[in-house]
C-alpha cells in the first residue's frame, strides 16, 4: 500500500502529495521501522557509488596504482563540479596515464551553477571532468586498467569491471546476483534494481562492516574512513549529503541518489535507512528525511545548523514570492 509522505500546500489549500516508501533495519539487518512499502523494486541510481568503489579497494588496485585518499573519496560521491572536484579526477586520470577523453559519463551544467541558481557561459564548453560521476567512472577507469581489460569497454555490463561491481552489490544487499535487473544510469554505467529494504542493509553493511569476511570490512572501513575525512568530495556546498555529513561528524554514511532515493547509516545506533519519493520529486527527498531522522530520535540534542536550509522547503513563484510549503506527513511505523 503507497502512504503520503508529503504534502504541498499553495498558500492554506493543498495542491499536491508524494507518496513514499521507507526501510529501516537494524545491525542484524533486519527490518525494524517501515513506511510504505519496504520492499519496493526500485533501482539504484547515486546512492549506489560507495558499494561501486569496493572492488577497487578489495582487489588492491586502489593501492597497486598510487591512489590517494581523496582521489577515492570522490569515487564514492556526486560532486558539484567545482575547480577542486574537477581537478581531483583530472588528477586521477593523470595517475592512470589517462584523459579527460576516456570518460564516457556524458555532460552536464555543474551542479554547483545549479546550486548557485545560475547558468554556465553560453561559450563555455561543457567538460565530463564537471560531470558529477566523473569520479566514479574514473574508478572504473582504474580498475579496468589494473585488470589489463579494454579501457573502451569500461561500462559494459558483462567486462570484467562491471561484473566485479555486480558481484559486490549483491553482497552489499544480500540480494541474489541472478534476480537483480540491470538497468543504465543518466551517466550511461549499469544501474541494478533490487528492493528498497535491501539498500537499508547495504547500508548498514557498509557503515558497521557486518560481513563476515574481514578483508572486506576492512575495505569497508577504509570506504567509510574516506567518506568522513573529505564529505565534500561526496557531494558538495549546499548539498544535503554534505549538509547531513556536517551535522553528524564521523557516525553518518549517506548518499543521494537520482529519482527521489537516499541511502543513509548511522553507527550509533547501528541502523541502516533506504528512502524512496515514489514520484522521483526530490522537492519532497530532503523533508521527509529530517521528519524520519526526527522521528527516530536522531535529531535530538543535534546542532541543526547545517540542515537548516532544508527544513522547512517553500514553494516560489515566478517572481520569488513564498506562495506555498511543503511539509513531511507520515508516521514511522514498527515492524511486527
Amino acid at each position: 500500500m503507497h502512504e503520503i509522505v508529503a504534502r504541498v500546500y499553495r498558500g492554506e489549500g493543498q495542491e499536491s502529495v508524494h507518496h513514499g516508501a521507507i526501510a529501516v533495519v537494524n545491525d542484524k539487518k533486519e527490518l525494524i521501522y517501515s513506511v510504505g512499502e519496504p520492499d519496493f523494486m526500485t533501482q539504484s541510481r547515486s546512492e549506489a557509488k560507495p558499494m561501486q568503489a569496493i572492488p577497487l579497494i578489495l582487489s588492491g588496485a586502489a593501492d597497486r596504482l598510487g591512489l590517494t585518499d581523496k582521489q577515492l573519496a570522490i569515487m564514492c560521491g556526486s560532486h558539484t563540479g567545482t575547480e577542486e572536484h574537477v581537478e581531483t579526477v583530472r588528477s586521477t586520470l593523470h595517475t592512470l596515464g589517462l584523459d579527460e577523453s576516456y570518460l564516457q559519463c556524458g555532460t552536464h551544467p555543474p551542479f554547483y551553477l545549479t546550486t548557485l541558481k545560475q547558468k554556465p557561459e553560453t561559450n563555455e564548453p561543457l567538460s565530463p571532468l564537471q560531470h558529477n560521476c566523473s569520479g566514479k567512472h574514473s574508478g572504473f577507469l582504474a580498475l579496468t586498467k589494473d585488470l589489463q581489460d579494454e579501457l573502451g569497454d569500461y561500462l559494459n555490463p558483462k567486462s570484467r569491471t562491471q561484473q566485479m561491481v555486480l558481484d559486490i552489490i549483491s553482497r552489499m544487499y544480500a540480494y541474489p546476483k541472478e534476480k537483480i535487473t540491470i538497468g543504465i544510469d543518466g551517466c550511461s554505467a549499469p544501474v541494478f534494481g533490487v528492493p528498497l529494504r535491501n539498500t537499508a542493509i547495504a547500508y548498514a553493511t557498509l557503515a558497521n562492516q557486518l560481513t563476515d569476511d574481514e578483508k572486506l570490512n576492512a575495505a569497508l572501513r577504509r570506504i567509510v574512513g574516506l567518506m568522513d575525512k573529505y564529505p565534500e568530495m561526496i557531494s558538495g556546498e549546499g548539498r544535503f549529503d554534505l549538509a547531513l555529513a556536517r551535522t553528524f561528524p564521523g557516525n553518518v554514511v549517506d548518499k543521494a541518489g537520482a529519482e527521489g532515493m537516499q541511502g543513509i547509516a548511522f553507527r550509533n545506533p547501528k541502523i541502516g535507512i533506504a528512502v524512496k519519493i515514489l514520484d522521483g520529486a526530490h522537492r519532497a527527498q530532503y523533508v521527509v528525511i529530517i521528519e524520519l531522522l526526527r522521528q527516530l530520535g536522531l535529531l535530538e540534542n543535534v546542532d541543526l545548523t547545517h540542515l537548516q536550509p532544508f527544513m522547512n522547503p517553500v514553494v516560489k513563484n515566478w517572481r520569488g514570492l513564498e506562495v506555498g510549503r511543503i511539509i513531511a506527513d507520515f508516521e514511522l511505523k514498527k515492524a511486527s
